[in-house]
């Protein structure tokens, strides 16, 4: 019986070597492969137009911040009914606007850990 096991773990590392082989040869990444969390993430990015800004000013709702080629954002937390009281002045936020709606597209903010 172990030797089965023993037999099944080199099968099993021979197929690993084998496939991570023919991925390099071929020049596929591993976000290449489809999965589920592939595909969410891929419509996610259809969805949404999505962009990183630094939190520069906080006045009561309104948040400030600015991206990193000078653009800037002005947004109020009320209007996006979230929670945003784990952003604080100097964090980066994902901000995720509708491509089908630019002017006042801004649906949701992420806070970036860094």
């Amino acid at each position: 019986m172990e030797r089965i096991k023993t037999k099944a773990a080199i099968l099993l590392v021979l197929l690993l070597l084998l496939a991570g082989g023919f991925m390099v040869i071929n020049d596929i990444e591993l976000k290449d492969v489809p999965t589920a969390i592939g595909q969410t993430l891929s419509q996610e990015k259809e969805e949404y137009t999505v962009k990183t800004y630094k939190i520069t000013k906080i006045e009561g709702n309104e948040y400030h911040g600015t991206a990193a080629n000078g653009t800037k954002i002005i947004f109020n937390g009320d209007k996006l009914k979230q929670d945003l009281s784990d952003v604080k002045k100097g964090d980066k936020i994902k901000a995720y606007f509708s491509k089908s709606n630019r002017i006042d597209g801004l649906l949701k903010v992420v806070k970036v850990n860094e």
